[in-house]
């Protein structure tokens, strides 16, 4: 009961540090932890990286920034490199990107969680498969499907990067024994960045298994009215299922939920609220991998200090919930 408060507590106290693209003065407490705020940026690096310059001038005593999407932390490592506080401002960060990595290895990010977006492909396009084939596409009872994360730091980024490049590089293999008819399917991501590329390999190594005409669709500016536009387009063309990863899912439910009446729909990377008639959800517990990253933060700043979030959106169900599990890994004794 102690902790179910404490979590709803965390919840409130965090709405009042959202801040859409400026400053606030003040921030909030979280155990030994100031929190300054959280910088939104709308999927645009160099905006981030003007959040990041800002808050480095407004707080010239902050001690670590946090970036929650993949662009993110390559903005805040250059910004604070322009700063010319590398080695005084620590960097955490998520996802695999290339310059993130390159952080890690330079000892200027102090590490980064990363999902498996290939995963998040194969598995949503495997379980269209199977669910139109009316087959048994082997979902748990509460229709979530977890895809691990890793925490990776100096010590394992040379074995990861080595495997991320060949997975950027493989070849889709030939498919798996005989496949039934050819389907017509399609993943919507919510941003245009290179986090996604991988996420399509898995895409298309599930094409080839399973007899799938596909399109991978990457919103240019990741706004809720390209999803619709793509979606309401799909479907004229006679989509038979689509996966994505919903902008502003709160505010879409009626509208998602209408064409999950038509079609199925796979929710991933960020799921839809509760109570959607989506088919699934396959990602990441952001909670927890929100968690791992305020471990990272705890683990360079064992006696407290001054945070900085930043993430593109916080209408986006995963952004909301990575944060919190920072927030409630800071609030730790």
């Amino acid at each position: 009961m102690r902790n179910t408060l404490r979590r709803i507590l965390l919840s409130s106290l965090a709405l009042v540090l959202i801040v859409p693209g400026c400053l606030r003065p003040q921030g909030e407490r979280f155990g030994k932890y100031m929190v300054v705020g959280t910088f939104t940026d709308d999927a645009q690096q160099d905006k981030c990286k003007a959040n990041a310059e800002a808050v480095l001038t407004r707080h010239p005593d902050i001690n670590c920034l946090v970036g929650l999407w993949a662009y993110n932390p390559p903005a805040l490592l250059q910004a604070v490199k322009e700063a010319g506080k590398l080695g005084q401002v620590h960097i955490v960060a998520f996802d695999e990107n290339e310059e993130t990595l390159q952080g890690i290895k330079d000892g200027h990010i102090v590490g980064t969680v990363v999902q498996d977006p290939y995963n998040f492909g194969y598995q949503s396009m495997r379980i269209l498969a199977a669910t139109l084939r009316k087959e048994d596409p082997q979902l748990p009872d509460d229709r979530i499907v977890y895809i691990p994360h890793r925490v990776i730091t100096q010590e394992n980024v040379e074995e990861f990067h080595k495997q991320l490049r060949e997975l950027k590089e493989r070849v889709p293999g030939p498919p798996k024994g005989d496949v039934p008819q050819r389907l017509f399917l399609a993943f919507i991501s919510n941003n245009p960045h290179e986090f996604w590329t991988i996420c399509e390999r898995g895409v298309q190594q599930a094409a080839q298994d399973f007899n799938i005409q596909y399109e991978f669709h990457r919103p240019a500016r990741g706004t809720p009215e390209e999803q619709r536009s793509i979606l309401e387009t799909l479907l004229a063309r006679g989509v038979q299922g689509v996966a994505i990863s919903p902008v502003d899912a709160a505010n879409q439910a009626q509208f998602f939920d209408a064409i999950a009446a038509k079609i199925p729909l796979i929710a991933a990377d960020s799921d839809l609220p509760s109570g959607s008639k989506r088919l699934c959800y396959v990602g990441t517990n952001n909670v927890e991998a929100g968690r791992a990253a305020g471990q990272l933060v705890r683990k360079v700043l064992p006696e407290g200090g001054k945070v900085a979030i930043f993430v593109g959106r916080l209408d986006v169900q995963n952004a909301i919930e990575r944060r919190r599990g920072v927030l409630e890994a800071l609030s730790e004794p």
